[in-house]
């Protein structure tokens, strides 16, 4: 009897620079459909925002983060494939029934980790927050202490972000090979994933003069170009003595 046919996660190591050619890529893939990709955004941004009202539909916010997200990585690979996308299209994971059981998981997954490690940071700096309401002299501590929660919360969507796509695209079952396949990717690409980091961070400082509005294009572009990395670093098809390359 024939065994059925499975799909292996192949990671690749990629250069510290290519974050840059992901910006690029990703510039090229936006100039194509920019309202619609605003649209897409400002909506999840809403939804959510009316989910945070009420500890009730809180829940359903948090469970529907990861279908949004994949929706938009569909709107991306369909314009990768010269496809004519609409708003529609970030609802294409809500009926996707295969894939439909993981986001839900990835999404909770996504809520406690963040809410451990909020709830670690807080821990460690009430005392700095408590001797700057006394001598309302800042702690260079607390300083150091909110930068490091606040990259350890983007790395941690970065890391969901890719768990995400390959549950989505690859359709794989199981919660702890994803997440697992997700993490080793980003801790093989480390330096590239780092140098991403500053690059978004520098793109949101710059967007401070403008009221911050001009988030609305750089936070879709920064998604389109994590999904680029996306389609870089996990490899289908590839050369059986390419260095760097490690299978799952």
């Amino acid at each position: 009897m024939e065994k059925p046919f499975q799909i292996k996660l192949i990671i690749r190591r990629v250069p510290a620079l290519a974050a840059i050619n992901w910006l690029k890529m990703a510039w090229d893939i936006f100039k194509q459909y920019p309202l619609l990709f605003i649209q897409m955004l400002l909506l999840t941004y809403v939804v959510t925002y009316l989910a945070a009202l009420s500890s009730i539909t809180l829940i359903i916010g948090v469970l529907v983060s990861a279908f949004f997200t994949a929706g938009f990585y569909h709107a991306i690979a369909g314009v990768q494939q010269q496809q004519k996308i609409d708003l529609s299209w970030l609802f294409h994971a809500f009926k996707d029934a295969s894939c439909r059981r993981s986001l839900i998981l990835i999404s909770i997954s996504e809520f406690v980790v963040t809410t451990l490690v909020v709830m670690i940071f807080q821990s460690q700096t009430a005392e700095a927050v408590i001797r700057l309401q006394e001598t309302r002299e800042l702690d260079s501590s607390l300083s150091l202490q909110v930068m490091a929660l606040l990259l350890t919360v983007f790395f941690i969507k970065l890391w969901i972000c890719y768990a995400i796509a390959i549950a989505f695209f690859l359709k794989e079952q199981r919660l702890l090979i994803i997440l697992g396949a997700a993490l080793l990717a980003c801790w093989r690409n480390i330096s590239a994933l780092l140098i991403f980091m500053l690059l978004s961070v520098a793109l949101i400082i710059l967007s401070i003069p403008t009221m911050l509005l001009a988030l609305v294009v750089v936070i879709p572009l920064l998604m389109i170009s994590w999904f680029l990395s996306f389609n870089e670093v996990f490899a289908l098809k590839l050369n059986p003595q390419q260095d760097g390359v490690l299978e799952v």
